[in-house]
């Protein structure tokens, strides 16, 4: 299975030339909407640089249609980024990443990491017995 947001270029490539039983193109996580699966998804490709500043993201049209979903899940995970200032919307021709958004998202993910997921592993690690120095070197190889 391949799992990616594809680029508003690659989109209509995708559709012209694969069915959705040959390009699983979406992990659902069932332990969250869909909407913010897909908000994810876009915020990833900001970050790596898939979208840039200004650069034209994929629509809700085509989100909907490469994903099976309903529009209106596609409409709220695009509307739920432009509220938080991550995209912005350029009349008459889609939505765009507005500037700032990588760092944005940067600093939310990073205060999300340190304060919940680093936490969550400290806890486990103690209640297994791993001290510190073993949960640095285990961390250190696989870095």
């Amino acid at each position: 299975m391949i799992y990616v947001l594809l680029s508003h270029q690659l989109t209509s490539q995708v559709i012209n030339y694969l069915t959705p039983q040959q390009l699983e193109v979406m992990c659902l996580n069932d332990s969250q909407p869909i909407f913010q699966t897909i908000m994810e998804m876009i915020e990833s490709d900001i970050i790596t640089g898939v979208y840039k500043t200004d650069d034209l993201i994929i629509s809700t049209t085509q989100i909907s249609k490469v994903y099976s979903v309903n529009p209106t899940t596609a409409v709220k995970a695009i509307s739920k980024l432009t509220d938080a200032g991550i995209l912005y919307k350029k009349r008459g021709i889609g939505m765009c990443v507005a500037e700032g958004a990588r760092e944005k998202i940067t600093h939310r993910r990073k205060e999300v990491f340190f304060n919940q997921t680093i936490r969550v592993l400290l806890s486990e690690a103690k209640t297994l017995g791993i001290s510190l120095d073993e949960l640095i070197a285990e961390m250190s190889s696989m870095y």
